[in-house]
């Protein structure tokens, strides 16, 4: 019985850790792309993007963090699932570590915690 008990919060722990995450990432993605809008008004953009981003506009690098942190969602969401635990935990941890290309500190925290989630969920296999 004590096997059930700690499995069970090892899954929540799990799931509440990627959801934080996909929640943090998705948050980067919306600030990124409002961030692109205003540097595009200011006229600074087209600077900021040949020296930093390689070219790459803010709105697609916004676009990309959001996207991404609806699949970490997701993944998240397919932890509670009775056998999708491990199909969660490899969505999570893969679109965590995709997560990087945000370019931004809430989503290094949201790397951070995909990876100690997925970890827990895939742990648990």
């Amino acid at each position: 019985m004590e096997t059930t008990t700690k499995k069970s919060k090892l899954t929540t722990a799990a799931f509440a850790l990627s959801l934080n995450a996909g929640i943090l990432i998705l948050i980067q993605g919306i600030v990124r792309s409002l961030q692109g809008r205003a540097l595009e008004i200011s006229g600074v953009e087209d600077e900021i993007r040949r020296r930093i981003l390689l070219g790459i506009d803010l709105h697609i690098v916004g676009v990309i963090a959001v996207v991404f942190g609806i699949l970490i969602i997701v993944g998240a969401v397919l932890l509670y699932q009775p056998g999708k635990e491990t199909t969660g935990g490899i969505i999570v941890l893969v679109f965590s570590l995709l997560s990087i290309l945000t370019f931004g500190i809430i989503g290094l925290v949201g790397l951070i915690l995909g990876i100690i989630g997925a970890a827990l969920a895939l742990k648990k296999k």
